[in-house]
């Protein structure tokens, strides 16, 4: 079995882990799979790129300028990611698709591949899989709709653009996507049951096969080691509890930094007693952190490029708290989990599928700052008692989210799909 995945990027951004992730997943049960990206960064012989020369860089350049251009011109920066499917290389002739048995799409905005593109795939007559991270496939251009159900009934009026209205951008990008599914060997793979629920109860997708398989992590790197020596090591207090967190950008609303920077302030009021026991720490993104005004002392751990030195990190927390308002499978979650670091988050999108509430995690009501604040002294006062959340934690990892496991689900998907074309 030959199969091609296509990606923006092979392994920079939550997106492309997860897609080198299920590659790798599928490299380890010994499947032929190979990763076909616009962006290259990693030296893997198994990934290709489609840019390998001065022109191509040049008009990958082009198409990502016309990209946010267009973004930075028409949405609401405020309500997030917004994709126009438009311009794309032509990559029907790439040897890597046209030896395959499957193709795999995943992650594939920012010029990479149209809707043109899409159904020229589809005129190959290979079976096409895409596995979802975000909601962008069944939506008029938002990668997140927030609160918006529009994508049910069919997309316009969307709140995501400066100019809104019946036949506004997403109605067009809605009913040209419903042209091209409607006439392609299309299923769809989610990483969460709640992406898979909303997939199915869209317009564009309704009627389209969908399946639920998890990404991968590595348990072999993301597992639990010495705390003490972990704190030690990121220069953090070892005799202290510590709480932490990834990223911290302000600007983007669906990631919850609101809710938690208000769940932080009211632990430290309603809890005092944890005041000189507890620190808090974040890693990655700063974004628009100058503005936070905080009444409690933040550790900046930086940015951290491997996977060795991002959990380093978890092993270094005695909790995680993941403050996400929409989400799908966040691989922050997952890696936490492998290490053996309970999570925090609220119980939204994909959380419930990995957090199992006072079990190994704390799933608080949405969007309640106050429960999200209880969940955090709940997590370290048990914590403290026993290392059951933490050996819960590992074993939900370990059960579910390896690559033999992972690999194993897709290789039934694809067999399925196979035997039914």
């Amino acid at each position: 079995m030959k199969i091609v995945h296509l990606n923006n990027f092979d392994i920079v951004g939550g997106a492309a882990r997860a897609c080198y992730s299920i590659h790798n997943s599928l490299l380890q049960n010994n499947i032929q799979s190979r990763l076909l990206v616009q962006n290259k960064v990693s030296q893997e012989p198994t990934v290709n790129s489609i840019v390998n020369n001065s022109f191509e860089k040049g008009s990958r350049f082009i198409r990502k300028v016309i990209d946010y251009s267009a973004t930075k011109l028409l949405c609401n920066e405020e309500y997030g990611r917004f994709s126009f499917p438009i311009f794309s290389p032509s990559i029907v002739d790439h040897p890597l698709i046209r030896n395959s048995d499957l193709i795999n799409l995943h992650w594939i905005n920012e010029g990479f591949i149209s809707l043109g593109s899409l159904k020229k795939l589809a005129e190959l007559n290979i079976p096409i899989v895409w596995t979802l991270h975000d909601m962008w496939a069944f939506t008029g251009g938002c990668h997140y709709t927030n609160d918006c159900k529009n994508y049910i009934s069919g997309c316009s009026h969307c709140p995501a653009l400066k100019i809104k209205g019946e036949r506004d951008f997403s109605n067009s990008i809605s009913k040209k996507k419903k042209e091209v599914f409607n006439n392609i060997n299309l299923s769809i793979v989610t990483s969460s049951n709640w992406l898979g629920e909303e997939a199915e109860s869209s317009l564009l997708l309704k009627d389209k096969k969908v399946y639920v398989a998890p990404t991968a992590i590595d348990t072999e790197i993301f597992r639990a080691r010495d705390k003490k020596k972990c704190k030690e090591e990121l220069n953090l207090n070892k005799e202290k509890l510590n709480v932490l967190f990834g990223t911290m950008n302000l600007s983007d609303k669906r990631k919850g930094m609101h809710h938690l920077i208000a769940a932080l302030e009211i632990f430290n009021k309603k809890y005092p007693e944890y005041r000189d026991k507890v620190e808090f720490s974040v890693f990655g993104s700063l974004k628009n952190s100058t503005a936070i005004d905080l009444s409690f002392k933040l550790n900046f751990l930086g940015h951290k490029s491997s996977n060795e030195q991002i959990a380093k990190c978890y092993n270094a927390a005695d909790l995680f708290v993941a403050p996400s308002i929409q989400d799908n499978l966040p691989n922050t979650v997952l890696e936490s989990l492998g290490c053996g670091t309970p999570v925090a988050a609220f119980n939204i999108g994909g959380m419930p599928d990995m957090i199992e509430h006072k079990k190994n995690g704390y799933l608080a009501k949405p969007f309640s700052a106050d429960d999200l604040a209880d969940g955090i002294k709940w997590t370290l006062q048990n914590c403290s008692l026993s290392d059951e959340l933490n050996v819960f934690a590992r074993q939900k990892a370990v059960s579910n989210y390896t690559f033999e496991l992972v690999g194993q689900k897709y290789i039934k998907i694809y067999n399925e799909i196979l035997k039914m074309s």
